[in-house]
């Protein structure tokens, strides 16, 4: 086997490298079910949607989504966690982006962040991980949307509740307001 040239794997400890890929996998399939409800939205196939839904960004799907929304009223508990995931994406896709697209930089103290060149910012791997809660919220928020939607292979009418929205990350505050709704 090749070995790595980049010197900062050794830095990461197993544990971490688990939660990056647990992160990791949990926000693309949040952003799968999100492809899901917008081909419900938009009332098509399976095949249709591999077309014009999937290869579209997530910022995308959120916009028209949000679109479709204010022309089509939806239910209550579809319209409640539609909301949430308008709100909590923002940060989500902070963190995602920072972290998918970054390079993992050597700090002065002896830990690394993670630098996003292109947004000139950088996350501490406290701060990526402080975002767990955030995820699963953002991922039951999705689910909730698409019980909301309809599911083809529930009976109608099948609910899936929000649970309560997390405390928000002090950094991620500024794209997430605290306040309940």
């Amino acid at each position: 086997m090749i070995e790595t040239p980049f010197n900062f794997e050794p830095n990461l400890l197993p544990e971490e490298y688990q939660k990056l890929g647990q992160l990791s996998l949990r926000w693309s399939h949040i952003e799968h079910v999100i492809g899901n409800c917008l081909k419900v939205m938009l009332r098509l196939s399976e095949d249709e949607a591999i077309v014009i839904v999937f290869p579209a960004s997530l910022e995308l799907r959120l916009r028209k989504m949000k679109e479709l929304a204010e022309i089509n009223e939806l239910n209550p508990d579809a319209q409640r966690a539609h909301d949430e995931i308008q709100l909590v994406m923002k940060g989500i896709q902070y963190v995602r982006n920072n972290v998918v697209h970054a390079v993992v930089i050597p700090e002065t103290d002896g830990e690394h962040t993670f630098h996003l060149r292109s947004k000139k910012r950088s996350l501490t791997k406290e701060q990526i991980f402080s975002t767990e809660e955030l995820t699963n919220y953002a991922a039951h928020a999705a689910l909730s949307l698409r019980y909301a939607l309809g599911h083809k292979q529930l009976a109608p009418g099948a609910r899936y509740p929000l649970p309560d929205r997390p405390e928000i990350p002090k950094f991620l505050r500024e794209l997430i307001p605290t306040h309940k709704k």
